[in-house]
């Protein structure tokens, strides 16, 4: 018989397997050998070139591009999406992934600037990873436990949270 605790984990690694398989063309596409030390290099070759160019700015030069148009929140979000699909992929390093969120949050993002060509805050379409212990609303809180899996879903969005959102980023 299986304890609680392996049931939990079994469901908590299909629900996130059954998110990213909405999304095959971000999933891994090399093989991996399993003496593979060297991630960044597989990253690259999984990422478009576009998306490899948005990946490796920093905050402060991206915010920049998505002010003055060069891409769209739509391009960065997705660009920040694979490269975290290849991560899991390689790593197993994502509990909650909520990418749809974060397409249609930079979708709206988008066409705010469209139609008045002005930007929401300072942070407007930087994607911002929340780590699990953060409160984001609807999401499971679990902070890693096992035991607080399904149990403690965020009624609302954390204090950091809500400002993240009002100064405009995107959370993946």
């Amino acid at each position: 018989k299986k304890k609680d605790w392996e049931g939990i984990a079994q469901r908590k690694r299909a629900d996130r397997e059954g998110i990213l398989q909405k999304y095959p063309k971000w999933r891994l596409k090399t093989k991996i050998i399993s003496d593979v030390v060297d991630l960044e290099s597989l990253l690259c070759n999984e990422l478009s070139p576009n998306e490899l160019e948005i990946v490796r700015y920093d905050a402060t030069a991206l915010l920049e591009h998505i002010r003055t148009q060069r891409y769209t929140s739509v391009q960065v979000t997705e660009a920040y999406c694979h490269a975290a699909t290849v991560g899991q992929d390689l790593t197993n390093c994502l509990t909650e992934i909520f990418f749809e969120d974060a397409l249609q949050r930079a979708e709206e993002l988008d066409r705010h600037m469209k139609a008045t060509g002005q930007t929401i805050g300072p942070l407007h379409g930087l994607p911002i990873s929340i780590k699990d212990h953060i409160m984001v609303k609807d999401k499971d809180t679990s902070t890693g436990y096992i035991a607080w899996c399904y149990k403690s879903i965020a009624t609302e969005d954390a204090v950091a949270v809500d400002i993240l959102r009002k100064a405009g980023a995107v959370l993946y």
